[in-house]
């Protein structure tokens, strides 16, 4: 694994998105972006969460469960909406452009753009105060899937604008819906 390459992608895909969706429409095959972008983040992520909880709460034995369980809530509904956002997204290519279905190509696009409401949850979760921030880089996913539409789909002026805010929709709150499933579902199951 190339945390540096992950790195230097998530911050050209926030600087400079065309340059960024440029490169990654260029590689062949195209990178395995859940193992190489994807999961990593996601990990990075329920790092984000314990510490937050072993530094705000301390190491006590009273600890460990909860920040587990916030742990686990976070990587599934970061896993689960990335997955429902390539899903989604499949959908909206397939009903919207015409295109024929290509999960691969779905799963590479989200995985990209979603990278940001990543690097947002990590932010919050270890800089709670600095909260506004976390819906500013959300919304920037705004701009980050207007220009991957553009040069990995080839989509028509017409149909950008429409797309592109179906796709962030996706993309921004589909964690969020399925943290708040599971979370629903964790306290009514114990």
């Amino acid at each position: 694994m190339n945390y540096k390459e992950l790195f230097r992608r998530l911050f050209t895909l926030i600087a400079s998105p065309k340059k960024a969706w440029t490169e990654i429409s260029c590689e062949s095959p195209r990178r395995d972006v859940m193992g190489g972008f994807v999961y990593p983040l996601i990990a990075f992520c329920g790092i984000a969460v314990l510490l937050n909880m072993f530094i705000h709460k301390g190491f006590s034995r009273d600890v460990y469960q909860p920040a587990l369980m916030d742990m686990c809530s976070y990587c599934v509904a970061l896993l689960g909406g990335f997955f429902l956002s390539a899903w989604v997204i499949d959908i909206l290519r397939q009903k919207f452009l015409g295109h024929q279905s290509d999960m691969a190509g779905s799963q590479c696009f989200t995985g990209y753009a979603i990278g940001v409401v990543f690097l947002a949850e990590i932010l919050a979760i270890l800089f709670p105060q600095f909260f506004i921030f976390k819906w500013i880089l959300q919304f920037y996913v705004l701009y980050i899937v207007w220009e991957g539409s553009e040069v990995l789909f080839a989509i028509s002026e017409d149909k950008r604008l429409t797309f592109t805010a179906l796709a962030s929709v996706a993309v921004i709150f589909s964690p969020a819906i399925i943290r708040s499933l599971f979370n629903m579902l964790s306290n009514t199951l114990g």
